[in-house]
């Protein structure tokens, strides 16, 4: 605003000079000398202004600045002097067409974008930096100019930067951009889901379809704190390829979601490779062979999750004293077979005494994630959600009922509201019947409903087809 008002000053002054001007006629020759000493002092009132004076010191400040200061430039050319494309030409091209300040830009491009269902750009089109126009970003303090400067018939981008923020943000602006620009790229790249099936001649291999599946960590009703533990996580991951690299170690992330069925675990799973924009594996190791896991793993690609299902019925299939070390195979195993760029969901079905004790002192995970059973608070933002009530004189009771200690799970909460979402009143009754029904069938519940102990006991036949056959009970509904 201050560097607004010199211009507005000047601008008055002289329209008042031009008017004065034209208003003398021709045959008043005598008024002539009248209207100079006028100009004269006008003139004068002008350059004398502290303002203008300011102004000018101002404009020749970056005159010189711009001439004499050490600016250094950059230039990124599409093609390499082999004649192959230069990536980070395409990357500079993707970060720039996603800066909001080129929509104000006196020249720029449209283009439409092929609809992908996780890219955020619901118009359905791309702005591109014209030829010859330039913009300007910032970055950790320093101001950066970048020019669309074709040469010689070959397109590229110049980079303008003062020569004293070089060496401190030179090089940490490019691997933004490279980060930013993988992201965008990434958000336009269809997610592909995929299952093991074995064909003919009894070889296992993947099948894929399109990933639908809707679910985000916006939608996922859990613990806000929690959310962002595992998302400032994942940042941090994806931020660090170049970190792992230099300790020698294979760029991959290691996570174990544990909790009681219908906490939401592969649902949390989902909303993780949503959130990165990865492929979905799906992997049940307890029905899976070391070896077919093995091929599986190999054949996996980069920007994968593959979630890792039944981890507690894995562990259930050795001896007590084999389990630790079934624990250290198995992570070994994922890990070692699994390249970079991919994230490792286990799931494992238990309370978090079960995992203190089993898989905490010995096991090689990154993160460990508890998902609990559904309290009040929960219960009130699924209402919220699913019913769009947030106050209810029936709700007493469902509070009532947690705090006596009854137990449901956030998934079979949600299948009663979605049921009956017509009806509050007879929505809580049903949860409640269910917490009861919980209760009533808690004694008679094997170690993956209760949670409380860890058992690696080789069963006989007939206990091992029941323990299946509950096993696969469950297993619907994780």
């Amino acid at each position: 605003m201050a560097m607004a008002l010199p211009n507005l000053t000047i601008f008055s002054s002289l329209v008042f000079i031009i008017v004065m001007i034209a208003m003398v006629p021709p045959n008043l020759t005598f008024l002539s000398p009248l209207v100079s000493f006028i100009v004269i002092v006008s003139l004068l009132r002008i350059i004398c202004s502290h303002r203008f004076l300011l102004h000018c010191l101002s404009r020749c400040w970056r005159l010189v600045g711009k001439h004499l200061q050490a600016y250094q430039h950059f230039t990124v050319p599409r093609y390499r002097p082999d004649s192959h494309e230069n990536p980070l030409y395409h990357k500079v091209a993707t970060y720039i067409s996603s800066l909001p300040i080129l929509e104000k830009s006196d020249s720029a491009s449209f283009f439409s974008c092929a609809y992908s269902s996780n890219s955020n750009n619901t118009n359905g089109f791309n702005l591109h930096l014209g030829p010859g126009d330039t913009v300007h970003d910032s970055f950790d303090g320093a101001h950066i100019t970048w020019t669309n400067k074709p040469s010689d018939g070959d397109d590229c981008f110049v980079l303008c930067i003062k020569r004293q923020d070089r060496v401190r943000a030179l090089q940490p602006y490019l691997l933004h951009i490279e980060y930013e620009a993988s992201k965008i790229e990434q958000n336009r790249r269809e997610i592909r889901f995929f299952t093991h099936a074995s064909n003919k001649n009894g070889e296992t291999r993947w099948i894929s379809m399109p990933f639908t599946h809707p679910a985000t960590f916006d939608t996922l009703v859990f613990n806000h704190g929690l959310k962002k533990q595992v998302c400032v996580d994942l940042e941090n991951f994806m931020r660090s390829r170049s970190f792992y690299h230099r300790l020698g170690r294979l760029w991959n992330r290691s996570y174990l979601l544990y909790g009681q069925p219908g906490t939401g675990k592969s649902s949390f799973a989902v909303a993780m490779a949503r959130a990165l924009c990865f492929d979905v594996c799906i992997i049940d190791i307890s029905h899976c062979s070391i070896d077919i896991l093995e091929t599986l793993l190999l054949r996996t690609r980069p920007r994968s999750l593959i979630l890792l299902k039944n981890l507690d019925l894995y562990l259930n299939k050795g001896t007590p004293e084999s389990g630790n070390a079934n624990i250290n195979c198995i992570t070994n195993r994922v890990i070692s077979y699994c390249g970079d760029e991919r994230i490792m969901v286990f799931t494992m079905t238990g309370g978090e005494d079960l995992v203190d004790r089993t898989v905490v002192p010995v096991s090689r995970f990154d993160m460990h994630v508890y998902l609990p059973m559904c309290d009040f608070n929960t219960f009130m933002k699924l209402a919220d959600r699913y019913l769009g009530v947030r106050e209810h004189n029936q709700f007493q009771f469902i509070e009532e009922g947690f705090e006596r200690g009854l137990q449901i799970s956030p998934a079979r909460v949600g299948e009663i509201m979605l049921s009956n979402r017509q009806s509050t009143t007879r929505t809580v009754q049903l949860i409640l019947q269910a917490m009861e029904s919980t209760v009533a069938s808690k004694p008679g519940s094997n170690s993956r409903d209760s949670g409380s102990k860890p058992k690696f006991v080789r069963k006989s036949v007939d206990d091992k087809s029941a323990a299946v056959s509950r096993g696969w009970q469950k297993w619907r509904y994780l």
